[in-house]
């Protein structure tokens, strides 16, 4: 019998001791490492992250199988991720998947492995925002109806993807000289414009975006946790892990384990989406009522 290839996982991490990358990474390695014991890992960074010595980088170093040091054209950290994210296919031989830093992962992945389409994404759950439509008409890029979220996706090595990579990381200079330092965008109107790349809609459960209370899907495989604010946010383990692992130097094994089993990302439950995420219906149905009733007696006093 044929071996089965390991699937092969991509992080970019740009990190200093003053922010929460580096923690992001251990925590979510961990919970992959956790869920897909065959997991190959990769974790593309600059010169300057890979001279961090901090506990989290320990943890990443013990955690990857390859740390890839690249060098980056650019001199501030949210553009040297950028530019090793649309440069990823480039850069990494083979298939792979691509997962960023506010990630956990509760389940094993290797359906991932047999994904459709040269490449795989789910839909984004806010999609472009006004701002990006108007930039995008300003410029006449035409959006796709299918506007995929660029934080999970899959991408097989075939010419048309290096091809639409390449476009992806030209229209995204474009956007940064005017200001604009987003990538998702620049993914969308380069992968739209490619008619050799089968762009296949990907199950939510395997990037689960969750804002704060709301679910995307029953049982997710990948959790999608936005970091905007972290420093002020403690909604989810990550936040708890993350922070805890820079103050203390110490990953909380246990609060991971617990995770697994439970597939919880939150700190606090008591939202009835909450509850359809880890398919606990009745709990999901006393929360809904427990909602109504407190929305009845407030209209009523």
């Amino acid at each position: 019998m044929a071996e089965v290839s390991r699937p092969h996982f991509i992080y970019v991490l740009v990190a200093d001791e003053t922010n929460y990358f580096a923690e992001m990474a251990a925590v979510s390695l961990a919970t992959l490492r956790a869920t897909n014991k065959n997991a190959r890992v990769t974790v593309l960074l600059d010169e300057t992250t890979a001279a961090l010595e901090t506990p989290a980088m320990a943890y990443v170093r013990d955690a990857a199988d390859v740390m890839q040091v690249e060098e980056c054209p650019y001199d501030t950290p949210l553009l040297i991720s950028r530019y090793l994210k649309l440069s990823s296919r480039r850069l990494v031989q083979g298939d792979f998947v691509y997962m960023d830093l506010d990630t956990l992962i509760a389940r094993d992945l290797s359906k991932l492995q047999a994904h459709k389409g040269v490449f795989a994404a789910a839909v984004d759950r806010i999609g472009p925002t006004d701002r990006m439509r108007a930039i995008a008409a300003r410029k006449g890029w035409a959006l796709p109806s299918h506007y995929f979220n660029a934080g999970v996706f899959c991408v097989r090595d075939t010419p048309a993807t290096q091809k639409a990579f390449k476009d992806a990381y030209s229209l995204w200079r474009e956007l940064n000289a005017e200001g604009f330092g987003w990538d998702q965008l620049p993914f969308n109107v380069a992968f739209h414009r490619s008619a050799d790349v089968d762009v296949h809609p990907m199950s939510q459960s395997f990037n689960a975006q969750i804002l704060i209370k709301t679910y995307p899907a029953i049982r997710p495989h990948i959790y999608h946790i936005f970091a905007a604010h972290f420093e002020e946010r403690n909604e989810s383990i990550l936040h708890i892990l993350a922070k805890k692992l820079k103050a203390t130097g110490v990953l909380d094994e246990g609060m991971i384990a617990d995770f697994v089993r439970t597939g919880n990302p939150w700190t606090k439950l008591s939202r009835p989406g909450q509850y359809i995420a880890l398919a606990r219906p009745v709990s999901a149905v006393k929360a809904t009522l427990k909602l109504l009733t407190g929305g009845l007696k407030k209209e009523a006093s």
